[in-house]
C-alpha cells in the first residue's frame, strides 16, 4: 500500500514539476507576450484608432503555442522517462496534470489580461474588440469581458489534449503518427470558432464545420469542447500506455 502510494505521489509530483518547468521554461516568451499585448497599441495609437483587443490575439496564438508545449513535451518525455525507470501509465498520470495545471495557469493570466486591458483602453479612450465576422464587436462591461475570458482555461485545456494526443500517436506510430492531425484540427478549430462566432487563429478552412454549429448557442458549445476534452485526454491516455517499449539503438 505504502509503495502504491509512492508511486501516486511520484506521478502527481512530476505533473506539478512538469508546469513549473514549463513556465519557467517559457518565461521569457510569455513577458514578451504580455509586453507586446500592452506595449504595442500605444504604439499604433500613434497613427491609427485602437478598436481591438491585443490581448484576444495573443491569448489566440497562446491556444497554438500550447498544443505545441502538450505534444513536444510528450514526445521528448516518452523514451526519456520509460528510461529512468518510470511506466507509461505514470506518465499518462503526470501529462494529465501538467495539461490541467497549465490550461489553468494560462487561461487564468489571459482572465487577468483581459481585464486589466479593459481598463487600460478605457482609460485611454479605446475600444476594447473583437472582429467577429468581419465586424468590430466590444467585448463590453467588465461583467461582459469577465464571462468572455472565463472560458480560456477550458479552450487551453481542449488545446493541449489536442497536441497530446498528436505528439503521443507521433510517437507511437512513426511517420504517420501526425496524420492524426487531419481529424482532430477541424473539430478544435470548429468549436473554437462557434464560440467566439469568428475565425480560429489559423487556417480558416479548417473550421469549416462552425457552418453547422454556429446556431448552438454558448451553452452546448461549451459543453462540446468539454466533451471533445476528454474524448482526446482518454484518447492521449490509451495511446500512452499501448505505446511499445523500444530498445536503443546501438
Amino acid at each position: 500500500m505504502n509503495a502504491e502510494a509512492a508511486l501516486a505521489k511520484r506521478r502527481y509530483a512530476l505533473g506539478l514539476g512538469l508546469t513549473g518547468e514549463g513556465l519557467k521554461y517559457f518565461k521569457y516568451w510569455i513577458i514578451a507576450g504580455v509586453l507586446v499585448s500592452f506595449l504595442g497599441p500605444l504604439a499604433i495609437s500613434r497613427y491609427t484608432d485602437i478598436d481591438l483587443s491585443t490581448w484576444f490575439y495573443t491569448a489566440n496564438v497562446a491556444k497554438w503555442f500550447t498544443a505545441f508545449v502538450g505534444g513536444g513535451f510528450v514526445f521528448a518525455l516518452v523514451p526519456n522517462m520509460i528510461a529512468v525507470g518510470m511506466t507509461r501509465r505514470e506518465l499518462a498520470v503526470a501529462m494529465g496534470v501538467f495539461g490541467a495545471l497549465w490550461s489553468v495557469a494560462l487561461g487564468a493570466l489571459v482572465f487577468a489580461g483581459l481585464l486589466a486591458e479593459r481598463a487600460y483602453y478605457a482609460a485611454m479612450g479605446w475600444t476594447q474588440g473583437i472582429d467577429a465576422n468581419d465586424t468590430v464587436t466590444a467585448l463590453g462591461s467588465s461583467g461582459d469581458t469577465a464571462v468572455f475570458a472565463a472560458v480560456y482555461p477550458l479552450m487551453y485545456l481542449v488545446y493541449f489534449t489536442a497536441g497530446t494526443v498528436i505528439g503521443a500517436a507521433s510517437y507511437r506510430w512513426e511517420g504517420s503518427g501526425w496524420l492524426l492531425l487531419i481529424p482532430i484540427l477541424p473539430v478544435v478549430f470548429s468549436l473554437d470558432n462557434a464560440l467566439y462566432d469568428t475565425e480560429p487563429f489559423g487556417p480558416g478552412w479548417m473550421g469549416f464545420l462552425g457552418r453547422f454549429i454556429d446556431e448552438w448557442g454558448r451553452g452546448p458549445v461549451l459543453a462540446g469542447i468539454a466533451l471533445v476534452a476528454v474524448v482526446l485526454t482518454i484518447a492521449a491516455r490509451r495511446i500512452l500506455i499501448d505505446i511499445p517499449l523500444r530498445s536503443k539503438q546501438a
